[in-house]
């Protein structure tokens, strides 16, 4: 009680003006209807409003990482429904018809947390693994965009390796969109802005421009995914190809957020071919 007397007795004249200036700005302002009180109040509702705001903004910048995780998760569902993941198991006999789609593709999101573009060779490393249902030779396409990232080759529980479209071994069924003419998409090591399409007969026509997509005829990627455009083309002094350089429609440099392709019926369509390759 002594400590609380002597607090009192020094502050005094302190806490007496304190008193009396919260009492006159509380009788100025209920009393009186001025400019300086419509002044005041506006500012310091703009100083409140101005110090929400900031407020709002940071939580919503800490909030990103989840916000871009649950798009990413949305993405690759609607992504499943398009129209080139599923399978078309209709039959027509006469003028009866069944008709069933199911799914053929499935999508799982990922992020790219390694990555390179300057060697011969080049890999990114991935967040997710086994454990996310990962397998290996999964194609690997853009999460945001079209283009084409590369191919699984390597998975343990939690992260996997991808085989980047810029490696030596990258090949790639591609086909021009205008007319279905295809050949396969491969990498040079020079330019990683731009790869190859090899195989397409020089008597087709062709332009510069031409959008060209994935086939569709391997088991990695879907078809009528966006690969890129070609830049140029020539003919090479006694071939038959002509040699074309497409422009990737994805910066390989700058790759964050991609899908993990899994086709579910792989394995049968993998076993019908074997059994022809034997033959």
């Amino acid at each position: 009680m002594n400590k609380i007397g002597l607090f009192f007795l020094r502050y005094n004249g302190l806490m007496v003006f304190i008193l009396l200036e919260t009492i006159s700005i509380y009788i100025y302002f209920s009393q009186n209807q001025t400019q300086e009180k419509t002044a005041f109040l506006s500012s310091a509702n703009r100083m409140v409003g101005n110090l929400y705001d900031y407020r709002s903004k940071w939580t919503r910048y800490w909030n990103l990482a989840a916000v871009n995780d649950s798009l990413a998760r949305e993405n690759a569902r609607l992504k499943s429904k398009l129209p080139n993941a599923m399978y078309d198991n209709s039959v027509k006999k006469g003028i009866l018809q069944q008709d069933s789609l199911f799914q053929r593709y499935q999508f799982t999101e990922a992020s790219v947390i390694n990555n390179s573009v300057a060697k011969r060779n080049n890999y990114l490393t991935l967040n997710k693994g086994s454990k996310h249902g990962i397998k290996p030779k999964s194609g690997v396409i853009n999460a945001y965009k079209d283009g084409i990232v590369g191919v699984v080759v390597s998975v343990n529980e939690h992260f996997s390796t991808v085989m980047s479209l810029l490696h030596e071994n990258s090949r790639v069924s591609a086909k021009i969109q205008r007319n279905g003419y295809f050949g396969i998409l491969s990498w040079n090591g020079k330019d990683p802005r731009l790869a190859q399409l090899e195989s397409i007969p020089r008597h087709f026509k062709i332009k510069k421009g031409d959008c060209i997509i994935t086939s569709g005829f391997s088991s990695m990627f879907p078809e009528g995914n966006v690969i890129g455009y070609i830049e140029s083309y020539r003919f090479d002094a006694g071939s038959n190809f002509y040699s074309i350089q497409v422009r990737l429609i994805i910066d390989l440099f700058n790759i964050q957020n991609v899908y993990v392709v899994d086709d579910l019926m792989k394995w049968e369509k993998e076993k019908i071919e074997q059994i022809q390759n034997n033959e």
